[in-house]
């Protein structure tokens, strides 16, 4: 596929030249849609019905909140806090997107990141799944009643 869009439910993604990207192919709306990072440091997972990450009552792991508050649209991570052996996270998010009318459109995911691939100093700007989160847009013609 060599649209420059993705759709994903009541989403577009916009393709970045720099990222990998595997969906549905045979549907015109996917299902699924995975967004990797080539070298690694990231991919993301969103599926139609995915559920929104609610921390479980009885974890182990300790979790902590991270918002992001961007014109139209809140971006919430779930992050557990990193054991020594890993060296890598996966992080549960949700966005939503608010329409015109000021309705929000829910989008959870998930991404495994490195930790040190965010707090590297030699990274400069905000990491490259932020960007991504930021540049999904409603589609057309998603509009509320």
């Amino acid at each position: 596929m060599t649209d420059k869009r993705i759709l994903f439910g009541d989403f577009e993604f916009t393709r970045a030249k720099e990222l990998d990207y595997l969906l549905n192919e045979s549907l015109s709306v996917t299902d699924y849609l995975f967004v990797n990072e080539p070298r690694d440091s990231f991919s993301m997972y969103f599926e139609k019905g995915f559920p929104v990450f609610t921390v479980p009552e009885n974890s182990e792991r300790p979790y902590c909140l991270f918002e992001m508050k961007r014109p139209g649209r809140m971006i919430k991570f779930f992050c557990p806090e990193k054991l020594e052996n890993l060296d890598c996270v996966v992080w549960y998010f949700y966005m939503e997107l608010f329409d015109e009318q000021g309705v929000p459109h829910v989008l959870p995911g998930q991404v495994r990141v490195k930790p040190d691939q965010i707090n590297n100093p030699r990274t400069k700007g905000k990491p490259k799944f932020i960007e991504v989160l930021e540049n999904i847009k409603l589609k057309a013609q998603t509009v509320t009643a």
